[in-house]
């Protein structure tokens, strides 16, 4: 059944009338969310005939800006035609770090020729600004296994003598790719909106709710507006009553370097009562905020709000 009725403009509210960017954002976040895989780093191969050395050898990429791994991609090459059953760990900080994953598959190589190999890590969490250490086994095949290297070195991609801390003066060719879609756990939706900290990384998860008295009585969760398409990504809109009629502009900041906390900002045109909640989907922590009923809403900046990990 649907209730038709007429709802007065609230305390503090504007018409809406007056915001006609609005539908084109209600049809940029009532599209589908699709899973969206991004190049985080990339040092180039030097071809078939180029450099290579043993996959006995290790390598590492310093400050790797991305919050998952979701694939990386390597060229191998081999003095034997054959089927190879190789399989690749990354390692987090170091080779003896905590490891992120440790992928394996059957690979058939051919003698002089570069085939490039896709490893899938899953969307396994990463700190941003980490070090992610590769390292290789080779478990059986009919002759040795060479990744493509890079002479003029790649910023912060080093390949070491084994798995020593010393540097051979090479680059290993890799591209690592992380999905901004699944980074943190946060997937936005028609109620849910989330707030990205690193570009793309989606970890923080804010939802809303609503009651009043007014009009006969009320009540719902609020509806979410992505403002990405519009470049904002550390903040976006709720409304409660009607899409084109926003009740709540809310951000969250990074306030770590300044006092070890996220801050979360909002400031809310209207005298309904409401509930909202965010979450660092990162650490688990939550901050609530509440607003009686029949009370014009005071804009809230908690500089307190989450704690920094």
């Amino acid at each position: 059944m649907v209730i038709a009725f007429r709802r007065t403009r609230q305390l503090g509210e504007r018409p809406s009338a007056a915001l006609p960017l609005l539908a084109v954002l209600l049809l940029a976040s009532a599209a589908p969310s699709l899973a969206t895989v991004s190049v985080v780093y990339g040092c180039p191969s030097s071809g078939s005939s180029g450099n290579h050395d043993s996959v006995t050898n290790g390598f590492f990429v310093q400050n790797l800006n991305a919050v998952n791994l979701h694939e990386v991609v390597i060229d191998y090459t081999t003095d034997t035609d054959g089927t190879y059953d190789l399989q690749l760990t990354a390692s987090d900080g170091s080779y003896a770090g905590p490891q992120i994953g440790s992928p394996s598959q059957m690979v058939f190589l051919s003698s002089g020729v570069d085939t490039p190999v896709t490893w899938s890590f899953g969307d396994a969490p990463f700190t941003p600004g980490h070090t992610v250490a590769f390292t290789h086994t080779f478990s059986s095949g009919p002759g040795g296994v060479q990744f493509n290297t890079q002479p003029t070195l790649c910023p912060g991609d080093v390949e070491t003598v084994g798995t020593s801390s010393d540097s051979n003066g090479f680059s290993v060719a890799v591209t690592i790719a992380e999905n901004t879609q699944t980074a943190s756990g946060c997937t936005p939706g028609n109620q849910t909106l989330c707030i990205s900290d690193q570009p793309g990384d989606h970890r923080f998860q804010i939802t809303s709710s609503f009651s009043t008295t007014q009009g006969g009585g009320h009540s719902g969760n609020g509806g979410a507006i992505d403002l990405t398409p519009v470049s904002v990504t550390e903040g976006g809109l709720f409304w409660f009553f009607n899409s084109a009629n926003p009740e709540m502009l809310i951000k969250v900041l990074n306030g770590c370097a300044v006092n070890n906390h996220f801050w979360v900002f909002y400031a809310a045109v209207t005298n309904v009562g409401f509930h909202v909640t965010v979450k660092d989907t990162k650490t688990g922590q939550t901050a609530t905020y509440s607003n009686p009923d029949l009370t014009a809403a005071a804009p809230i900046q908690d500089t307190s709000a989450l704690t920094c990990p």
